[in-house]
């Protein structure tokens, strides 16, 4: 008992600690990494819904034309690193235009982890 009373405390103070040390704790992790995700829903809806789709499937009457690629197909995901899908959206690729002078780059990376959660 005395042994899970220690535990109890020290876990407590690390967490404490943690928090104004700026460790971050799994929880905060989760919250910093939702909502990047949910500021990249927002730029993928206005920058790059019109080609992809809401879905990232590329069903739409512009994506049809330019061969917008679908980008919730997990093979289309798992042959994509997170640096060439940077690369693409900042420089361009194929029909895609650069976004380097449009999006930041943290908007930027907040649409690929976006893009990421489109998997089927």
């Amino acid at each position: 008992m005395k042994r899970m009373k220690a535990f109890m405390f020290c876990a407590g103070v690390f967490i404490f600690l943690a928090s104004n040390v700026g460790i971050s704790t799994t929880a905060e992790t989760k919250r910093g990494k939702a909502a990047v995700i949910e500021r990249g829903h927002g730029v993928y809806t206005e920058n790059c819904g019109r080609c992809h789709g809401a879905d990232g499937q590329g069903h739409t009457r512009t994506g049809e034309m330019v061969e917008a690629p679908d980008l919730s197909d997990a093979s289309w995901q798992r042959s994509r690193s997170a640096s060439r899908m940077l690369a693409s959206v900042t420089n361009g690729r194929g029909q895609m235009p650069a976004f380097k002078k449009k999006l930041s780059r943290q908007d930027i990376a907040a649409a690929v982890a976006y893009v990421r959660t489109l998997k089927r």
